[in-house]
């Protein structure tokens, strides 16, 4: 297709898409009383502004908008019709709405980072004939965060928290939005302790979350990284904590009323090993460089483990073991010269990067485990949406330098830059067990 083409497609779609424009509150001749409440049992809520109520009225794909100060009565004022209500507490100004790529409206924190207060929402819809009361009970759509490190080298001058990813908004008739991002935070110090005081940011739910944590020596930044499977939710507050030493634990009154019970992460450095992501050629250290992933148990070898496939399982001490994780990804093709480790340098998945290639050893390994077995292995793969192995062709292995053969000899030669190969993504990770 030429590309001409495919712009006029895509202007074509994009102007095809429902513009929802918001409009100021206006008089509608018609008034929606709006009261807020705690639970179905009709306690007061004690409501945070400022508030803002959305009115969509989907037959005629427009928004009123409704704005309230403190000590105002919440009263909208609309035509006959069918809307949804949608009702927001706490949006100040760090919030703003915008629409996104289909046309629809959605909330979002400014400049793409944390806020410093929560936000709630309610919905409900209304075939609006007559003076109406609702009673609406509104609950938290953002997750908290908070991070606090001590025993933190004094040679450190900034230090700096990544949350990866987090959902870039929050759809104004409910939900979150499917873009995700990156947010960073800046922590301080305080007492002598690194913190980042209480954020507020949008979940990416269901999601992986990779929470990585840079130090900022001033002729070096050292990086650790941390993987939570779980991944955040929302109305729940999150702690982490963590530093230089052993044993570290930390008591805190982090409650909020309406949140979750709060859960505590505890992220241990150890000077002598950053994790993966340091390294400049892209090729993990599979005994050292390891990013830390806590599961609810550890799981066995050679099954599909969220998206990736766990190809090797081995316990080093209870409730943890090292593992080795595959991409479902792979590419084919001509590498030249840094091609393949330029691939990897920027291949991310699931918010997951520093992945490398077989070394020579697992090579070996691979080979005499699946030269003969690909039968199994390939259907499973293809079934869970992976890319299959290919026996005629060759793998690259060792930092990209060599390639391997998976049917016949395994025959690891140097790997040549007028030869098409495979390039297939594994990571090396430590599996820890929640306590």
């Amino acid at each position: 297709m030429k590309p001409n083409i495919l712009l006029s497609i895509i202007i074509c779609f994009l102007l095809s898409c429902s513009r929802y424009t918001i409009d100021e509150g206006e008089s509608g001749g018609i008034n929606v009383y709006v009261k807020f409440q705690k639970n179905s049992g009709g306690d007061a809520l004690e409501i945070e502004y400022p508030v803002r109520i959305y009115a969509v009225n989907e037959t005629e794909a427009s928004i009123t908008e409704f704005q309230y100060k403190e000590g105002e009565g919440i009263v909208a004022s609309l035509s006959k019709g069918e809307y949804s209500i949608n009702a927001f507490l706490g949006m100040d100004d760090s919030f703003v709405s915008i629409n996104d790529i289909t046309g629809r409206p959605i909330i979002t924190i400014k400049d793409n980072s944390a806020s410093q207060r929560p936000l709630m929402a309610a919905h409900t819809s209304l075939n609006l004939e007559k003076q109406t009361e609702i009673n609406l009970i509104p609950a938290y759509v953002v997750s908290s965060l908070e991070f606090e490190f001590e025993n933190i080298p004094s040679q450190v001058g900034n230090m700096y928290v990544e949350i990866s990813p987090v959902s870039s908004g929050y759809r104004i008739d409910g939900g979150f939005s499917d873009r995700t991002q990156n947010v960073v935070l800046a922590c301080g110090v305080n007492n002598g302790k690194w913190i980042s005081g209480q954020r507020f940011i949008f979940p990416a739910e269901g999601k992986k979350t990779v929470v990585t944590v840079r130090l900022d020596y001033g002729n070096e930044v050292k990086t650790y990284s941390y993987t939570f499977a779980g991944g955040l939710k929302q109305g729940q507050p999150y702690k982490f904590t963590g530093g230089f030493g052993e044993g570290l634990t930390m008591d805190g009154d982090f409650q909020i009323s309406g949140w979750n019970m709060e859960e505590e992460i505890i992220m241990d450095f150890d000077n002598d090993t950053p994790v993966a992501g340091d390294d400049d050629d892209g090729q993990d250290d599979t005994t050292s460089d390891a990013e830390i992933f806590y599961v609810e148990s550890i799981p066995t070898a050679n099954v599909v483990w969220g998206p990736f496939y766990l190809w090797k399982v081995e316990e080093t001490g209870m409730g943890e073991a090292q593992a080795v994780i595959i991409s479902p990804d792979q590419w084919f093709q001509t590498f030249k010269a840094g091609d393949a480790l330029e691939i990897l340098n920027g291949y991310q998945i699931d918010g997951i990067s520093g992945w490398r290639t077989f070394t020579k050893e697992e090579a070996e390994e691979f080979h005499k485990e699946f030269s003969s077995g690909l039968y199994d292995l390939n259907p499973y793969l293809q079934e869970n949406g992976h890319n299959i192995f290919y026996s005629e062709s060759r793998y690259l292995c060792e930092n990209c330098e060599y390639a391997f053969n998976i049917y016949g000899a395994t025959n690891i030669r140097p790997a040549g830059t007028t030869v098409k190969y495979y390039l297939r993504p594994l990571k090396t990770i430590i599996l820890k067990v929640k306590k």
